[in-house]
């Protein structure tokens, strides 16, 4: 039982190991069901991923080839892509926006399958989702906007009442920089997966380089384009040779190449340098009228700095101006950008470009270099063009002063060449009245020449008409100032009537007003500097100076007629004068010609008298023997005369002006008139007398002709005064020389005739006086005894007085010295006598000394004198100074007498201060110093030579400034053994 109970367990057990083996083997079989299942499902969606694969990657290439095939325009290629995205993820919705700078530009743009139009956002203060995206540089996937719109990077901007409830944004980026966002969108939630954003990755990346080089294509199309503009501009304005076509060109060029508006050109005038807009694209503006203010405004600027100006926000420049120069402000309302180009030649801006947009940010560097180069083109025309006008003007302005020459050189008389050139002034300048009127040196007044065009005057009343300066202003200010001026004041001869400008143009011969030219522009209020262009001017002046010449040629003849009769009688009264010496004589001939050859009644002359202040009566004719008689006898009181002489002798007038001067009571009656015409007789810079006239009519002023008679005559009557006092003053020089020729000669007589011969010593002497007669004296007075009494002495005065003072004190002091031993004493004496016999202030300053031979003794005494110099044999050196004064200064004055002995070779120099203050030309003196050098110089020779070398050393010395004071000299040398 056991056992078949074991057998029973046994079986039991095997009965469930292989159920259990079953289940383990169909557990096994199913999991591996299962995973063979498994594996064919993930086999079919890998084959499935693979065709989806394939189909994504065939998408992107046709959309790649499409559009890489498609034509370079931004918007077509924005349009192209939004098909291909649409071929490979199909959406509504979707965009493709540009940067530019803070804006966003929406270049395609289809909202729930309908095509929008393009737009612009202001990224500035709210930059959105795609500026997020910009700033990353990362996509962005949303898949419900509600779920998701706390955790958004960036708050959305919609547009739409119905926003989107998913989206996908992808940056398109180009090297370093997004240049836009290309976005899907969805109205359902999670519709786009990371496979969406993955594919549109890929084809963001190939729409970036796309849109990169479609840009760059454009911008070189449109730089290439300006480009070729630039040179249609230069190949269309450089044929041209009228201004104003030039600039209408050019703003309608520029315009509708660049696509900007409004574009205007100004222009600056050679002549006023104002500058002036000439052409624009606005149609309200008139050229030509308008000036641009220098500093005024964008244009303004670039010309006053000369500078291109760029302002591509015009809100952001305060020097932007609304409105053009002649236009409302709402004319140029739109304009957000502006570009200003001076337009530059090599010498000069010649005008200004401007160019306005109404859109930011449109002025790029290139499109400035693009415009800076069409500037230069324009630039070049205008100066081309200015350069013709100008030559086509100077050509006609050439051409007008020929005829203008031609017609004076035709001219026979000066009516002639005065009408020709009136009506030819008239003609070519274009004006309204042209006149001339004439300088009358005569009547001091303008008389008419001719008068031709609109006036109120035939021509034969013109030349009768005669205009004294002061009757009319314009003239005065012409007559005096000599340039030319306009006036609105019309001429006396034309009435009062509508308003008009004269312009006076002075007609002026070397150097002298000989008439004016007037001339009327017509209808113009400006007058010769605003009335008349450059041109005209230019020839108006000419044909003012040519008119001048020919004017001059004319009267010059005429002159030439007056001159050689004026020649005449001025020879018929110089060739009386000078066959004449008696002054009287002179002048009685003087007053009997001037009435012949001037036309006077009367002729009166009087010489001034310097020492009594008077006038006296030298010659009259004219009036009766009673009144003649009168006036011969009778001198003009101060009183009478003091009027006269201070017009006679203002320094204002000129010395040919004749005076207009009112007569005494007493000689009213003589000559029968209140006034006379006087001219004074000036002779070296100082009055000697008076001419007189009176005139056959009393009205008549002395001028032209006959002032020039009688100012000729009235110098030679001066010329004869002045010559008889030169006359008297060189006899009387005459007498006075001989006078001084006999004093020198009677003072040499008085000084030693040598020096003498002295035993054992040897003597030199000089004098040499700086005038005729001198001061210095020296002496040598040989006493009984063998001694010698020497002297030398200098008066402080010069010339006569000095002389004379000199010889009275050698007098006195000869007939002193001979009585008396001591030199103390015989100064004391001199001294004495000059004082008791001296009434002048002058003095004398003298040394006197006398020499013992035997003795070699020197006894001295000195009065005020400069010290002579005692050279001692061995160099030592001593002056000879005592007390005492000069002489002649005081009485009883005592000198001390002093003695010394010379050795062998001992030299005594004696001298006056000619010597030492002997000056040269820098002012500097002999000196002291100087002599004593010359002396140490010349010790070896005898006192002669020493003489020799002092003279010659101070001679030398003074050089070109010459002597001016006497020099005396003694010297004694007392031999060596």
């Amino acid at each position: 039982m056991s056992a078949l109970f074991f057998l029973w367990q046994q079986s039991t057990v095997d009965a469930r190991l292989l159920s259990s083996i079953l289940l383990v083997v169909f557990a096994l079989l199913l999991i591996f069901a299962m995973i063979l299942g498994y594996f064919l499902w993930r086999r079919h969606n890998s084959r499935q991923r693979l065709y989806e694969r394939i189909a994504e990657l065939e998408a992107l290439g046709n959309a790649g080839r499409a559009i890489v095939a498609a034509n370079l325009d931004v918007e077509e290629l924005c349009a192209l892509i939004a098909g291909e995205v649409s071929h490979i993820i199909p959406t509504l919705t979707f965009q493709i926006g540009l940067f530019r700078d803070e804006f966003y530009d929406i270049v395609f743009w289809r909202i729930n399958g309908i095509r929008q139009p393009a737009r612009r956002f202001d990224l500035t203060e709210n930059s959105g989702l795609v500026g997020y995206v910009r700033d990353s540089k990362e996509p962005l996937l949303i898949r419900d906007f509600e779920q998701e719109l706390a955790d958004l990077p960036a708050q959305p901007r919609y547009v739409s009442d119905k926003p989107p409830r998913s989206a996908a944004f992808l940056p398109l980026i180009s090297g370093d920089a997004v240049i836009g966002v290309m976005a899907a969108q969805s109205s359902e939630p999670a519709r786009f997966a990371e496979a969406d954003l993955r594919l549109l990755s890929i084809l963001a990346n190939q729409t970036a380089v796309a849109i990169e080089n479609a840009q760059l294509f454009k911008r070189e199309k449109m730089r290439a384009a300006r480009l070729e503009l630039v040179g249609q501009v230069a190949r269309e304005v450089n044929g041209l040779i009228d201004l104003d076509e030039i600039f209408h060109r050019v703003v309608t060029l520029t315009q509708a190449t660049f696509g900007y508006h409004p574009v205007s050109i100004g222009q600056i005038d050679f002549e006023s340098g104002e500058a002036i807009l000439q052409a624009s694209t606005l149609t309200d503006l008139t050229p030509g009228e308008h000036l641009i203010e220098f500093g005024s405004g964008l244009v303004g600027a670039a010309l006053a700095e000369q500078e291109t100006i760029v302002v591509n926000d015009v809100a952001d420049d305060r020097r932007y101006n609304e409105a053009l120069p002649g236009l409302p402000e709402s004319a140029t309302a739109s304009t957000r950008a502006e570009i200003a180009i001076p337009l530059r030649t090599q010498a000069e801006i010649v005008g200004v470009l401007d160019v306005q947009s109404d859109q930011a940010d449109v002025f790029t560097p290139d499109e400035v270099r693009v415009l800076e180069a069409l500037a230069a083109q324009v630039a070049i025309a205008i100066q081309n063009a200015r350069l013709f006008a100008r030559q086509r003007e100077q050509a006609w302005l050439t051409s007008a002063q020929l005829q203008v020459v031609d017609t004076i050189a035709r001219s026979h008389s000066l009516d002639e060449l005065l009408e020709s050139t009136t009506l030819l002034t008239l003609m070519l300048v274009g004006l309204d009245c042209c006149a001339v009127l004439l300088w009358d040196r005569e009547e001091l007044a303008y008389r008419g020449g001719h008068i031709a065009g609109k006036a109120a005057m035939n021509v034969t009343d013109f030349r009768e008409l005669s205009m004294p300066i002061g009757q009319w202003a314009p003239l005065d200010a012409v007559h005096v100032g000599m340039e030319s001026i306009s006036t609105e004041q019309p001429p006396p001869w034309l009435p009062a009537g509508p308003f008009q400008v004269h312009s006076l143009i002075p007609l002026i011969a070397k150097g002298d007003m000989v008439g004016i030219l007037l001339v009327s522009p017509p209808d113009d209020p400006h007058g010769l500097e605003e009335g008349f262009n450059q041109t005209q001017k230019e020839l108006l002046l000419d044909i003012a100076s040519q008119m001048a010449q020919g004017i001059e040629r004319d009267m010059l003849a005429e002159a030439q007629q007056e001159e050689a009769w004026v020649n005449t009688a001025l020879f018929q009264v110089a060739e009386a004068v000078n066959s004449l010496i008696d002054l009287n004589e002179i002048l009685d001939t003087i007053v009997r010609y001037v009435p012949l050859l001037v036309g006077v009644e009367t002729c009166l002359i009087m010489t001034w008298d310097d020492e009594k202040q008077l006038f006296r009566f030298r010659s009259v004719y004219g009036v009766s023997e009673k009144g003649a008689a009168l006036l011969t006898r009778t001198a003009l009181a101060p009183a009478e005369f003091q009027a006269i002489k201070a017009q006679a002798e203002d320094p204002l007038a000129p010395a040919t002006t004749a005076y207009s001067l009112d007569l005494p009571h007493w000689m009213r009656q003589i000559f029968a008139t209140d006034t006379v015409q006087a001219f004074p007789l000036n002779a070296r810079g100082d009055l000697v007398g008076l001419m007189a006239v009176t005139m056959d009519r009393a009205d008549r002023p002395v001028t032209g002709r006959r002032l020039t008679i009688l100012t000729g005559i009235a110098h030679q009557a001066a010329t004869a005064v002045v010559n008889d006092q030169l006359y008297k003053e060189a006899a009387v020089r005459e007498r006075l020389e001989q006078e001084l020729d006999l004093a020198r000669t009677i003072q040499h007589s008085l000084m030693p005739s040598g020096s003498p011969e002295i035993a054992g010593c040897s003597v030199g002497s000089l004098w040499r006086a700086a005038r005729q007669v001198s001061g210095d004296f020296y002496d040598f007075l040989q006493f009984r005894d063998g001694r010698w009494g020497i002297v030398i002495a200098d008066v402080a005065d010069k010339g006569v007085p000095a002389a004379l003072f000199m010889a009275m004190s050698r007098t006195i002091l000869r007939s002193s010295a001979y009585g008396r031993r001591g030199p103390a004493g015989v100064l004391s004496r001199v001294n004495d006598l000059i004082c008791q016999d001296n009434s002048s202030d002058l003095f004398v300053t003298l040394f006197y000394a006398i020499w013992d031979p035997a003795k070699s003794t020197l006894t001295y005494a000195n009065g005020g004198h400069n010290p002579p110099l005692l050279v001692k044999n061995d160099g030592e050196l001593l002056k000879l100074s005592t007390p005492g004064i000069a002489l002649g200064v005081l009485p009883e004055m005592h000198f001390e007498e002093r003695k010394l002995t010379f050795a062998p070779g001992d030299l005594l120099v004696m001298y006056t201060d000619g010597v030492t203050e002997a000056m040269n030309t820098a002012y500097d003196e002999f000196g002291l110093e100087r002599l004593l050098h010359t002396i140490e110089a010349g010790n070896g020779q005898d006192a002669r030579g020493i003489v020799r070398g002092i003279a010659s050393a101070v001679s030398d010395f003074a050089g070109p400034a010459g002597q001016f004071d006497d020099i005396t000299l003694v010297v004694l040398k007392r031999d060596a053994e």
